[in-house]
């Protein structure tokens, strides 16, 4: 379920109604109603719930890597975004169980926080996402659970940071981290013929295509001209009644393109866009490291850590999507993807 968190603020907690029930309101401040000014928003995302009972458990017994809040108590406002099992709504936690109040959550305020990282998480057992985490060196040591150790094994300026001691302390394992993948150059019509061939053969492989400079009157970065584009297009594909590239930027700026509209190579004719290069990833096999506990992915091209562009987060959390189970087989570590199940957690 997709959730928000409000927690009242202490500094701001002049009637001093934190921690107090729906019917300690009534009886020593004669209302029930939840001034949502004093209160701050702590969590945004998604949890790993069913129920409101579940919610309760893990964030007192399991909190999130970017939870910035205390352990969900009575007063707490969980508001349900979306979800299967719960009417979308405002939760006020009492003292037993949830009851649906009135909320506004425009008068509340987000947690003040002096430094925010945009980053793709990585928890044992769980699938990779994105997430907001307090930037600062507590904030990252929170998120790991101890002192920080920073890991760049690729030549891309991105770090993995993790637990200094997490296989010291029996941290459960997470993630294997790979060579880094390998480019292979193709011309667009070696690129097309592959993605022809792997159609034939029932299966779905992907490029990348990159648009030259000179094909536009402004500058873009080279991640505003590079187009992901996948072999399961009907350009590709036998017996199709239509022919159509459709691909997306990989900087998420130009999203679902029919690319052969203006590709001087199909459709676009003489004045179309020029192809710089066409490129295909193949996927690291040798295992450099296998990290332990919870770690995060983040740039360190800068002199200190920061936020990874929308796509490194979009391709880094596809990479590391699915959590790993770990076997030793012929004196070899084999680590094998998994599609955790859902759990809940009762109160």
């Amino acid at each position: 379920m997709n959730i928000r968190i409000y927690q009242i603020n202490l500094d701001r907690d002049v009637n001093r109604v934190a921690f107090d029930g729906l019917e300690y309101l009534e009886r020593f401040h004669g209302s029930t109603e939840i001034h949502s000014s004093i209160y701050d928003k702590v969590y945004d995302g998604e949890a790993d719930c069913q129920s409101l009972e579940g919610v309760f458990g893990m964030f007192n017994t399991a909190l999130p890597a970017d939870y910035r809040g205390r352990s969900l108590s009575v007063s707490d406002v969980v508001e349900i975004v979306e979800a299967e099992n719960v009417k979308p709504g405002f939760y006020f936690c009492d003292s037993i169980g949830f009851k649906e109040v009135p909320f506004d959550p425009e008068k509340a305020q987000e947690q003040e926080v002096k430094k925010t990282m945009a980053v793709v998480l990585l928890e044992p057992g769980k699938v990779a996402r994105k997430a907001e985490i307090d930037g600062s060196l507590k904030g990252m040591q929170r998120v790991v659970g101890g002192d920080i150790e920073e890991f760049c094994p690729f030549e891309e300026e991105v770090a993995f940071i993790c637990n200094e001691s997490g296989k010291i302390d029996g941290l459960p394992l997470n993630r294997a981290i790979r060579e880094e993948d390998a480019i292979h150059e193709f011309s667009y019509g070696e690129m097309t013929e592959l993605f022809a061939n792997a159609e034939q053969s029932k299966k779905h492989i992907s490029g990348y295509i990159v648009i030259s400079q000179d094909s536009f009157p402004e500058h873009y970065p080279e991640s505003a001209r590079t187009y992901a584009v996948s072999s399961d297009n009907k350009a590709f594909q036998p017996n199709m009644g239509g022919y159509s590239i459709y691909a997306s930027a990989i900087d998420g700026s130009d999203p679902m393109v029919r690319l052969e509209q203006y590709m001087a190579a199909e459709k676009g004719g003489k004045d179309g866009w020029k192809i710089e290069r066409c490129y295909m990833r193949e996927p690291g096999k040798v295992i450099l490291d296998i990290i332990a506990g919870t770690c995060f992915i983040c740039d360190c091209s800068g002199e200190s850590f920061d936020s990874l562009s929308a796509e490194q987060i979009s391709r880094y959390t596809a990479k590391y999507r699915y959590p790993e189970r770990f076997i030793c087989m012929n004196d070899e570590i084999e680590a094998i993807p998994f599609k955790p199940n859902s759990k809940d957690f009762e109160r």
